[in-house]
Protein backbone atom coordinates (compact mmCIF):
# COMPACT_ATOMS: atom_id res chain seq x y z
CA UNK A 1 0.00 0.00 0.00
CA UNK A 2 2.56 2.50 0.91
CA UNK A 3 4.51 1.65 -2.19
CA UNK A 4 1.17 2.43 -4.05
CA UNK A 5 0.73 5.44 -2.69
CA UNK A 6 4.42 6.83 -3.46
CA UNK A 7 4.35 5.52 -6.96
CA UNK A 8 1.54 7.64 -7.03
CA UNK A 9 3.05 11.12 -5.69
CA UNK A 10 6.40 10.02 -7.87
CA UNK A 11 3.77 10.46 -11.17
CA UNK A 12 2.22 13.77 -9.76
CA UNK A 13 5.62 14.56 -9.32
CA UNK A 14 7.41 14.07 -12.53
CA UNK A 15 3.95 15.78 -14.16
CA UNK A 16 4.90 18.92 -12.02
CA UNK A 17 8.33 18.72 -13.62
CA UNK A 18 7.24 18.69 -17.33
CA UNK A 19 5.36 21.41 -16.79
CA UNK A 20 6.82 24.41 -17.79
CA UNK A 21 7.81 26.97 -14.86
CA UNK A 22 6.22 30.54 -15.13
CA UNK A 23 9.51 33.04 -16.57
CA UNK A 24 9.41 36.06 -15.04
CA UNK A 25 9.40 39.15 -18.02
CA UNK A 26 12.88 40.96 -17.99
CA UNK A 27 12.45 42.38 -21.35
CA UNK A 28 11.06 45.58 -19.92
CA UNK A 29 15.35 45.90 -18.81
CA UNK A 30 16.20 45.76 -22.38
CA UNK A 31 14.66 48.54 -23.47
CA UNK A 32 16.47 51.14 -24.91
CA UNK A 33 16.85 54.51 -22.20
CA UNK A 34 17.17 57.99 -23.79
CA UNK A 35 20.50 58.82 -21.55
CA UNK A 36 21.57 62.90 -22.64
CA UNK A 37 24.99 62.35 -21.69
CA UNK A 38 25.83 66.02 -23.42
CA UNK A 39 23.53 67.40 -21.10
CA UNK A 40 20.07 68.42 -22.01
CA UNK A 41 18.20 68.89 -25.00
CA UNK A 42 20.27 71.73 -26.35
CA UNK A 43 23.64 69.65 -26.23
CA UNK A 44 21.84 67.39 -28.72
CA UNK A 45 20.96 69.59 -31.31
CA UNK A 46 22.45 73.10 -30.71
CA UNK A 47 24.28 74.98 -32.84
CA UNK A 48 23.63 73.54 -36.41
CA UNK A 49 25.84 72.65 -38.84
CA UNK A 50 28.62 74.81 -40.62
CA UNK A 51 28.09 74.04 -44.08
CA UNK A 52 28.75 76.37 -47.20
CA UNK A 53 25.54 77.35 -48.06
CA UNK A 54 24.05 75.89 -51.57
CA UNK A 55 23.15 77.99 -54.48
CA UNK A 56 20.05 79.18 -54.56
CA UNK A 57 17.45 79.59 -57.22
CA UNK A 58 18.57 82.82 -59.17
CA UNK A 59 17.45 84.16 -62.63
CA UNK A 60 19.13 86.74 -65.01
CA UNK A 61 19.51 90.31 -63.51
CA UNK A 62 16.32 91.78 -62.43
CA UNK A 63 15.39 94.58 -65.05
CA UNK A 64 14.89 98.40 -63.45
CA UNK A 65 14.33 101.55 -64.99
CA UNK A 66 16.55 103.33 -67.72
CA UNK A 67 18.88 105.59 -66.88
CA UNK A 68 17.93 109.00 -68.44
CA UNK A 69 21.03 109.11 -71.43
CA UNK A 70 21.23 105.22 -71.29
CA UNK A 71 22.79 103.55 -74.32
CA UNK A 72 20.33 102.35 -76.80
CA UNK A 73 17.51 100.01 -75.82
CA UNK A 74 19.09 99.72 -72.47
CA UNK A 75 17.38 98.74 -69.52
CA UNK A 76 19.35 99.60 -66.18
CA UNK A 77 20.89 96.55 -64.23
CA UNK A 78 20.48 96.76 -60.14
CA UNK A 79 23.70 95.36 -59.24
CA UNK A 80 26.35 98.43 -60.25
CA UNK A 81 28.12 98.63 -56.67
CA UNK A 82 30.44 100.70 -54.19
CA UNK A 83 33.28 98.30 -55.59
CA UNK A 84 32.89 99.26 -59.57
CA UNK A 85 33.09 103.25 -59.23
CA UNK A 86 36.84 102.92 -58.70
CA UNK A 87 36.36 101.52 -62.49
CA UNK A 88 34.52 104.92 -63.35
CA UNK A 89 30.99 103.54 -62.63
CA UNK A 90 28.74 105.98 -60.34
CA UNK A 91 26.27 103.18 -58.83
CA UNK A 92 22.64 101.68 -60.51
CA UNK A 93 22.01 105.18 -62.39
CA UNK A 94 25.14 104.48 -64.15
CA UNK A 95 24.59 100.94 -65.17
CA UNK A 96 22.87 99.56 -68.30
CA UNK A 97 21.38 96.14 -68.93
CA UNK A 98 20.83 94.82 -72.40
CA UNK A 99 19.84 91.56 -74.28
CA UNK A 100 21.99 90.49 -76.88
CA UNK A 101 21.79 87.35 -79.63
CA UNK A 102 24.30 85.51 -80.85
CA UNK A 103 25.88 86.16 -84.02
CA UNK A 104 24.27 89.62 -83.61
CA UNK A 105 26.80 93.12 -83.60
CA UNK A 106 25.44 94.81 -80.51
CA UNK A 107 26.58 98.28 -79.61
CA UNK A 108 28.46 99.21 -76.30
CA UNK A 109 27.62 103.00 -75.23
CA UNK A 110 30.89 104.74 -74.13
CA UNK A 111 30.77 107.61 -71.60
CA UNK A 112 31.75 105.32 -68.76
CA UNK A 113 28.32 103.88 -68.74
CA UNK A 114 28.73 100.18 -67.55
CA UNK A 115 27.15 98.15 -69.53
CA UNK A 116 25.95 94.32 -69.35
CA UNK A 117 25.15 92.22 -72.20
CA UNK A 118 23.03 89.07 -71.31
CA UNK A 119 22.55 86.46 -73.63
CA UNK A 120 19.94 83.82 -74.20
CA UNK A 121 19.95 80.50 -71.51
CA UNK A 122 21.89 77.48 -71.92
CA UNK A 123 21.26 74.15 -70.68
CA UNK A 124 22.33 75.56 -67.51
CA UNK A 125 23.35 79.24 -67.22
CA UNK A 126 23.39 82.73 -69.09
CA UNK A 127 26.51 84.26 -70.45
CA UNK A 128 26.98 87.58 -69.65
CA UNK A 129 29.43 90.41 -70.62
CA UNK A 130 30.41 93.35 -68.35
CA UNK A 131 31.92 96.28 -70.02
CA UNK A 132 32.87 100.14 -69.52
CA UNK A 133 34.64 102.42 -71.20
CA UNK A 134 35.04 106.18 -72.14
CA UNK A 135 34.38 105.22 -75.78
CA UNK A 136 32.08 102.43 -76.80
CA UNK A 137 32.23 99.24 -78.58
CA UNK A 138 30.79 97.09 -80.76
CA UNK A 139 30.35 93.51 -79.53
CA UNK A 140 29.78 89.86 -80.74
CA UNK A 141 29.60 86.70 -79.41
CA UNK A 142 29.05 83.37 -80.82
CA UNK A 143 28.95 79.71 -79.77
CA UNK A 144 31.30 77.26 -81.04
CA UNK A 145 29.15 73.80 -80.86
CA UNK A 146 32.44 72.19 -80.75
CA UNK A 147 34.77 73.60 -78.09
CA UNK A 148 38.19 71.79 -76.64
CA UNK A 149 37.95 69.31 -74.21
CA UNK A 150 37.71 70.33 -70.80
CA UNK A 151 41.01 70.94 -68.25
CA UNK A 152 41.99 67.86 -66.33
CA UNK A 153 39.71 67.03 -63.53
CA UNK A 154 36.90 69.61 -64.89
CA UNK A 155 33.61 69.03 -66.53
CA UNK A 156 31.97 72.11 -69.37
CA UNK A 157 29.07 73.57 -67.60
CA UNK A 158 27.61 74.06 -71.26
CA UNK A 159 28.43 71.86 -74.34
CA UNK A 160 29.33 74.52 -75.98
CA UNK A 161 32.04 77.29 -75.89
CA UNK A 162 31.44 81.05 -76.20
CA UNK A 163 33.58 83.41 -78.57
CA UNK A 164 33.93 86.80 -77.71
CA UNK A 165 35.13 89.91 -80.00
CA UNK A 166 35.50 93.53 -79.52
CA UNK A 167 35.54 95.16 -83.27
CA UNK A 168 37.49 97.47 -82.18
CA UNK A 169 39.49 96.31 -79.68
CA UNK A 170 39.81 95.01 -76.00
CA UNK A 171 43.14 96.81 -75.29
CA UNK A 172 42.93 99.69 -72.42
CA UNK A 173 39.18 99.55 -71.76
CA UNK A 174 38.43 100.05 -68.62
CA UNK A 175 36.01 97.36 -67.29
CA UNK A 176 36.00 93.87 -68.78
CA UNK A 177 34.15 90.92 -66.94
CA UNK A 178 32.81 87.65 -69.07
CA UNK A 179 30.18 86.25 -66.49
CA UNK A 180 27.94 83.02 -66.14
CA UNK A 181 24.60 83.37 -64.58
CA UNK A 182 22.94 79.56 -62.86
CA UNK A 183 19.27 79.50 -64.51
CA UNK A 184 16.71 79.68 -62.11
CA UNK A 185 15.78 76.22 -60.20
CA UNK A 186 18.65 75.05 -61.33
CA UNK A 187 20.58 73.03 -58.68
CA UNK A 188 24.06 72.75 -59.78
CA UNK A 189 26.78 74.25 -57.84
CA UNK A 190 29.08 75.93 -59.55
CA UNK A 191 30.56 77.72 -56.63
CA UNK A 192 33.79 76.14 -57.17
CA UNK A 193 33.90 76.92 -60.89
CA UNK A 194 36.00 78.67 -62.74
CA UNK A 195 35.43 80.34 -66.30
CA UNK A 196 38.70 79.10 -68.85
CA UNK A 197 40.44 81.08 -71.87
CA UNK A 198 41.06 79.04 -74.84
CA UNK A 199 44.83 78.86 -75.95
CA UNK A 200 45.80 78.45 -79.25
CA UNK A 201 49.27 77.87 -78.84
CA UNK A 202 49.01 74.66 -76.38
CA UNK A 203 45.33 74.13 -78.17
CA UNK A 204 43.34 73.80 -74.72
CA UNK A 205 41.87 76.01 -72.42
CA UNK A 206 43.31 77.30 -69.32
CA UNK A 207 42.52 77.94 -65.85
CA UNK A 208 45.28 80.12 -64.23
CA UNK A 209 45.28 83.49 -62.49
CA UNK A 210 47.33 84.94 -65.17
CA UNK A 211 44.42 84.92 -67.26
CA UNK A 212 42.14 86.83 -65.06
CA UNK A 213 40.95 87.12 -61.28
CA UNK A 214 38.21 84.98 -60.66
CA UNK A 215 35.22 85.41 -58.51
CA UNK A 216 31.87 83.92 -57.31
CA UNK A 217 28.76 85.64 -56.11
CA UNK A 218 26.77 83.61 -53.59
CA UNK A 219 23.61 86.28 -54.01
CA UNK A 220 23.06 85.91 -57.78
CA UNK A 221 24.51 82.13 -58.15
CA UNK A 222 27.05 83.56 -60.82
CA UNK A 223 30.86 82.89 -61.91
CA UNK A 224 32.66 85.89 -63.34
CA UNK A 225 36.37 86.25 -64.33
CA UNK A 226 37.69 90.04 -64.35
CA UNK A 227 40.21 90.39 -68.07
CA UNK A 228 41.93 92.83 -69.19
CA UNK A 229 41.45 91.76 -72.92
CA UNK A 230 37.99 89.89 -73.28
CA UNK A 231 38.62 88.95 -77.11
CA UNK A 232 39.19 85.37 -77.22
CA UNK A 233 36.90 82.12 -76.71
CA UNK A 234 35.90 81.30 -73.47
CA UNK A 235 34.07 78.26 -71.24
CA UNK A 236 32.83 77.67 -67.98
CA UNK A 237 33.83 74.33 -66.00
CA UNK A 238 32.99 72.65 -62.41
CA UNK A 239 35.44 70.28 -60.65
CA UNK A 240 34.18 66.50 -61.96
CA UNK A 241 33.24 65.98 -58.23
CA UNK A 242 30.72 68.93 -58.25
CA UNK A 243 28.77 67.78 -61.42
CA UNK A 244 28.49 63.88 -60.19
CA UNK A 245 25.28 62.61 -58.30
CA UNK A 246 25.71 61.62 -54.62
CA UNK A 247 26.18 58.17 -53.78
CA UNK A 248 22.72 56.27 -52.98
CA UNK A 249 22.33 55.27 -49.57
CA UNK A 250 22.96 52.06 -48.06
CA UNK A 251 20.06 49.50 -48.28
CA UNK A 252 18.57 49.58 -44.31
CA UNK A 253 19.33 46.48 -42.10
CA UNK A 254 16.51 44.10 -41.65
CA UNK A 255 14.54 44.82 -38.45
CA UNK A 256 15.62 41.48 -36.27
CA UNK A 257 12.78 38.80 -35.50
CA UNK A 258 10.49 39.65 -32.39
CA UNK A 259 11.58 37.22 -29.37
CA UNK A 260 9.21 34.90 -28.02
CA UNK A 261 6.99 36.83 -25.43
CA UNK A 262 7.44 34.31 -22.59
CA UNK A 263 9.43 31.01 -23.82
CA UNK A 264 9.33 28.39 -21.95
CA UNK A 265 12.48 27.55 -19.27
CA UNK A 266 13.96 24.48 -19.11
CA UNK A 267 14.34 22.55 -15.83
CA UNK A 268 17.57 23.50 -14.35
CA UNK A 269 19.61 21.33 -12.04
CA UNK A 270 18.09 23.74 -8.99
CA UNK A 271 14.55 22.75 -10.34
CA UNK A 272 15.11 18.70 -10.33
CA UNK A 273 17.15 18.74 -6.79
CA UNK A 274 13.68 20.30 -5.57
CA UNK A 275 11.81 17.59 -7.05
CA UNK A 276 14.20 14.76 -5.64
CA UNK A 277 14.20 16.28 -2.08
CA UNK A 278 10.09 16.42 -2.31
CA UNK A 279 10.33 12.59 -3.82
CA UNK A 280 12.24 11.71 -0.49
CA UNK A 281 10.09 13.61 1.54
CA UNK A 282 6.89 11.99 0.18
CA UNK A 283 8.90 8.19 0.89
CA UNK A 284 10.04 8.87 4.06
CA UNK A 285 6.06 9.82 5.13
CA UNK A 286 4.93 6.67 6.83
CA UNK A 287 1.20 5.67 5.15
CA UNK A 288 -1.66 6.32 6.47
Amino acid sequence: MKTSHCLLLLAQALSIAASPLPVEDWGHLAEPRDFNLLGGAGARGGGGDKTQATPAENAAPAETAAPAEGGAGGEAGGEAGAGEGGEGGEGAANEVEQAGQFDVPIALGGGNVKVDTLYPPGQNGVFEIEFQNADGRTLTVSQNPNPAAPPPGFVAVEPVSFIVNLAEGAEGVTLQKVDYILNKNNTLDISKGSIGRFCPEAGAFVIDPQVGEQEFEVEENELLIKVKNMNGEWAVFVPAAASAAPPAAPPAAPAPAPAPANPAAPATPETMQQFVNLLRSLLATPAA
